[in-house]
C-alpha cells in the first residue's frame, strides 16, 4: 500500500508538470498580442517604407524574446519576423531553436530552407550527432504526447499492482521507462545540440588570433551553420560542414537557444 501511496504521488507530481509545461509554453496573451501587431504593421509597411517595416519587425522579434517562453511556436513566429526585418543569421538561429524543439514541424522545414536559400556560398550544415539521429525515430511525436504515454502507463501500472497483475504491471513499468527516456533523450539533444550561426562575415581561422592562417580563403558568409567546439576568451571553435574546422571571433555568431 505504501508503494501505490508514492506511485499516485508521482503520478500527480508528473500530471502538474505537463500542465505547467503547457501553460509555461503559450506566454502572456497581451506580449504575444503585441508582437503580432508589430508583425502586421510591419507587413502593411512593406510596400511604403522598408526602413520602417525592419524597424517593426524587429520590435515583433525584441517583444518574443522578452516573452521568457521557450516553445518551438514562440521561436518560430521570432525568426519569421527576423528573416522580414533581413537579420538572416539571427532568423536561422532562431529556427533551427525551434526545430529542436519540434524536429517533424513542416512549416519549420519548409521556412527554415527558405532562409538558408538566401545564405551566399552555402558551406552545408554540420553532421549530426548520434544522439541527434537516435532522436530522429522518434521525433514523429512530440514531448509533452510522450510525457502524457508516460503518465499514463504509471498509472496502469498502479491499476495492475491494486489487481495483483503482476505481469501487466511490469510491461506498463517497462514501457513507460522506455518513452521517459526518448523524453530525457530530447532534453540531453538540445542542452548538448551547441549549435551557432553566423551573424556577420568573419574569418575563420586555424587558432583563436588574427594572426593564425585562415582556413578558407573567403569569409563565412552570414547564415553559415556551424556546431561550437570549443570556447576561449573572444574566440569559439567550430565545425562546419564535414571537414571544415576552425575558430572565429566570438562576437560574430549568435548560439542556437
Amino acid at each position: 500500500m505504501k508503494l501505490l501511496g508514492i506511485l499516485n504521488t508521482v503520478l500527480l507530481v508528473g500530471l502538474m508538470l505537463v500542465i505547467a509545461l503547457e501553460r509555461g509554453q503559450s506566454g502572456d496573451p497581451t506580449q504575444l498580442a503585441q508582437a503580432e501587431a508589430r508583425y502586421v504593421e510591419g507587413m502593411e509597411l512593406l510596400d511604403t517604407d522598408d526602413d520602417a517595416a525592419r524597424g517593426k519587425f524587429r520590435e515583433s522579434a525584441a517583444i518574443l524574446a522578452d516573452a521568457n517562453v521557450d516553445s518551438a511556436g514562440l521561436h518560430f513566429n521570432r525568426a519569421n519576423a527576423l528573416l522580414q526585418a533581413g537579420d538572416l543569421g539571427e532568423a536561422i538561429a532562431s529556427y533551427r531553436a525551434a526545430q529542436l524543439r519540434a524536429p517533424s514541424d513542416d512549416r519549420i522545414a519548409t521556412n527554415l530552407a527558405e532562409a538558408r536559400s538566401k545564405v551566399l556560398r552555402p558551406l552545408g550544415v554540420p553532421a549530426p550527432t548520434t544522439l541527434e539521429q537516435a532522436c530522429g525515430l522518434w521525433s514523429w511525436l512530440d514531448e509533452q504526447t510522450r510525457l502524457l504515454i508516460t503518465l499514463g502507463f504509471a498509472w496502469s501500472l498502479v491499476v495492475a499492482l491494486q489487481n495483483r497483475a503482476r505481469g501487466t504491471g511490469i510491461a506498463c513499468a517497462i514501457l513507460g521507462a522506455i518513452v521517459a527516456a526518448t523524453v530525457a533523450a530530447d532534453i540531453a539533444r538540445r542542452a548538448n545540440a551547441n549549435l551557432a550561426v553566423v551573424t556577420e562575415p568573419t574569418v575563420i581561422r586555424k587558432g583563436n588570433g588574427d594572426g593564425f592562417e585562415q582556413v578558407v580563403a573567403e569569409p563565412l558568409p552570414i547564415g553559415t551553420e556551424c556546431r561550437i567546439v570549443e570556447s576561449r576568451p573572444g574566440w569559439i571553435e567550430v565545425e562546419l560542414a564535414p571537414p571544415t574546422r576552425g575558430w572565429i571571433k566570438s562576437t560574430t555568431a549568435v548560439e542556437v537557444p
